[in-house]
């Protein structure tokens, strides 16, 4: 019995390692969007618009909350383009801009491909809980081919559902 719990926490003591290991190598930027100065900001705010696109690091960011992003960062450009930069705005100013950087920063985080999401749960046959975590990427990937799979094989389902009607 010893020698079992000594194996799992062995086992899960390597996991750990691995993940941590794994999120270190490719982790979420926690503040993506940091204004000074509007040419600065320009080069962050293409560069944001560009990861928002296919293959970029919020490649799965939601359709409403790319709109989202898009307004805050031309919100932050107007801001910054009255002003000439930060230290220049009045306080009230840069509390409404340090207010659409944290929105904005908390959009891109949430949809960043690289977050971990983990949950707890029992898997099917076993009333025993167990960890397991996935980024963003993993899961919306998992999400499209199931989708994927659902479409490709209706089709399959309504041919045969058909072909037991006339034969039956």
């Amino acid at each position: 019995m010893k020698s079992f719990f000594r194996h799992l926490v062995l086992l899960a003591s390597m996991q750990a390692l691995g993940l941590s290991m794994a999120v270190a190598a490719d982790k979420v930027v926690e503040k993506p969007v940091a204004a000074d100065t509007p040419e600065k900001f320009a080069e962050v705010a293409a560069q944001i618009r560009k990861e928002m696109g296919v293959g970029g690091r919020y490649e799965y960011i939601h359709t409403e909350d790319k709109a989202k992003a898009d307004a805050d960062l031309d919100s932050i450009t107007a801001m910054l383009q009255r002003a000439g930069s930060v230290s220049a705005m009045p306080q009230d100013a840069r509390l409404q801009l340090l207010n659409t950087q944290e929105h904005l920063n908390g959009i891109l985080t949430h949809n960043d491909r690289n977050r971990l999401v983990c949950e707890r749960r029992a898997p099917v046959g076993t009333n025993i809980p167990q960890t397991t975590c996935k980024t963003v990427a993993d899961i919306e990937k998992s999400r499209r081919e199931s989708q994927k799979y659902m479409n490709d094989h209706s089709n399959d389902a309504n041919v045969n559902a058909a072909a037991m009607r006339r034969g039956g």
